[in-house]
């Protein structure tokens, strides 16, 4: 990888597997959030887009939760769900594609993994992600009061450029609107790739499985 040093984390698109380990992180990071968000129904949201972290190296056993589909209708069992060993997942991110804007939907990090660059990492993968789908732009809400989010983005090129009023059940406070300029550009493009190359320099380069 160019000589540099490598992080001993990976970016690759969600699965099966993953899911009770991120909704576990969903519910950490957002404990308020109601109701919690069906990852399961996600994989098959033909709009949507999800990133996993992944830590090398390490793994979690997990009993996968059942499905609930026609044996519970019809009254039969499911057959026992067997533990698994899978590899720890330390953060997530989401993206929903509507109309050329590609919108951060989700975005987190397990708490004791924070202030390691993952967060940035994840927003990196993100921006990858809509370009390569041709996106325009990148949408996002980040809470009024969270200014290192929003020091974050913007150096990432996003502006502020609205306000979603009590938009956060917890506590009802707003949401700030944060989108990029167009990803196409020659300015953006720029931009985004000596942020990624000063990213990789400071953290080393992570695996990215979906480029």
């Amino acid at each position: 990888m160019r000589g540099q040093s490598v992080m001993p984390y990976a970016l690759r698109p969600m699965g099966p597997h993953d899911l009770d380990q991120v909704a576990a992180m969903e519910r950490e990071a957002f404990p308020t959030l109601w109701p919690p968000t069906s990852y399961r129904r996600e994989l098959k949201n033909r709009i949507a887009e999800y990133l996993v972290c992944v830590r090398d190296g390490e793994f979690v056993t997990v009993t996968p939760t059942p499905r609930k589909g026609l044996l519970r209708l019809l009254g039969r069992r499911n057959k026992p769900t067997l533990p698994v060993q899978v590899p720890l997942l330390v953060g997530f991110v989401g993206l929903w594609y509507q109309a050329g804007d590609a919108h951060i939907v989700s975005i987190a990090v397990r708490e004791e993994y924070r202030r390691r660059g993952l967060g940035e990492l994840l927003l990196i993968g993100a921006l990858e992600m809509a370009t390569r789908r041709g996106q325009q732009v990148v949408t996002l809400e980040v809470r009024a009061s969270n200014d290192g989010a929003q020091t974050l983005y913007e150096k990432y090129g996003f502006a502020k450029v609205g306000l979603r009023r009590r938009y956060y059940a917890d506590n009802h406070e707003d949401a700030v609107i944060m989108t990029t300029g167009p990803l196409g550009g020659a300015a953006y493009e720029a931009l985004f790739a000596g942020l990624r190359s000063g990213f990789e320099e400071r953290h080393g380069e992570a695996a990215r499985e979906y480029l």
